[in-house]
Formats: C-alpha cells, sequence, structure tokens
C-alpha cells in the first residue's frame, strides 16, 4: 500500500513539473508573457488651417487603435499649431505568433459623428518605428477646407511596400 502511494505521488509530481515546464515554454514561445515596448506614433506636430487660416482654440485628438484604443487630445494654440509627444506601450502583442492586428493611427477632430472630421487616417502593418511615418507627422499642415484624399506614400524602409494614407494634409 505505501509502495502504491509512493508511486501515485511520484506520478503527480512529475506531471506536475511537466505541465509547469511546457506552459512557461509554451507561453515563451508565442509570446505570452514577453511584455516589450511597442511604438503606436511618432511625435505629431501640426498645424490647423481653414482656407490657409489658421484655427485657434480647437481640440485636436489622435486615435490610436492596436487591439486597444488609446487616444489623447490636444488643443491648438493662436496661430493652430498642435503636438502630441511618442505614444508607447508595452504589450506582448507584436511578440505573438497569433498577433495580426494592424495599427490603425487616426488625428480628426470631433464634429458629431464616429469619424470627424479626417486630418489623418492610416493602417500600418509593416514597420512600426518607420522613418516615412515619422517624416510624415514631423510637419502636418491640415485645411479643413480641403476634402481628404488617399495617398500611396512608399515605405523608405520597404520600397516594395507603401501607405496608404488618407488626409487633408499637404504631404
Amino acid at each position: 500500500m505505501l509502495t502504491r502511494l509512493k508511486v501515485s505521488l511520484l506520478v503527480i509530481a512529475s506531471i506536475t513539473i511537466v505541465f509547469f515546464t511546457s506552459t512557461q515554454a509554451l507561453a515563451d514561445m508565442f509570446g505570452f508573457f514577453n511584455k516589450q515596448e511597442f511604438v503606436l506614433s511618432a511625435p505629431v506636430k501640426g498645424q490647423l488651417l481653414d482656407d490657409g487660416q489658421p484655427i485657434a482654440n480647437t481640440k485636436v485628438i489622435r486615435s490610436l487603435t492596436y487591439g486597444d484604443e488609446y487616444v489623447d487630445e490636444a488643443i491648438t494654440d493662436a496661430n493652430g499649431y498642435f503636438s502630441f509627444a511618442e505614444k508607447t506601450i508595452k504589450t506582448a502583442k507584436p511578440s505573438s505568433m497569433f498577433d495580426n492586428e494592424s495599427l490603425i493611427q487616426h488625428i480628426y477632430l470631433e464634429n458629431g459623428t464616429p469619424e470627424g472630421i479626417v486630418l489623418w487616417a492610416v493602417r500600418v502593418i509593416l514597420h512600426e518605428q518607420s522613418e516615412t511615418l515619422e517624416r510624415l507627422l514631423a510637419d502636418l499642415v491640415c485645411d479643413v477646407s480641403e476634402q481628404p484624399k488617399t495617398y500611396d506614400i512608399p515605405i523608405k524602409e520597404d520600397t516594395s511596400h507603401t501607405f496608404a494614407i488618407y488626409t487633408s494634409c499637404k504631404l
């Protein structure tokens, strides 16, 4: 009877060790616990205009969606200038082989509709820290009197791909 108990305890201990070891190995392999810094947006600097004239004291909203939505706001100064700091999060998503979500960057003015008055919208699948996006976001000049257009901008880091940017800003 005592031997049977020892064997049972040994089997239970072995199964427990294998289970916890393999669970951690799977978690590491699939990136479940491997959190790292991920840049959702480079710093943004821009000017808001209406038919070439600066728009002062207006709320500009930046929405960054990567699984969760991250929203921040800026108020234009007397000359229509606004800015947003770089937005970085800690996440395990980029290291997960199951992550297939893209990043949506959306800068807009509220006007009572879900999309608002679009100043900038792009879906980023490649190149989280793209020099191309950094350069464009560093000097936005957005005129709300202009209808937004879609531009296919070559990605400096991979010229075989483009960013499709929907914007009323000069590119």
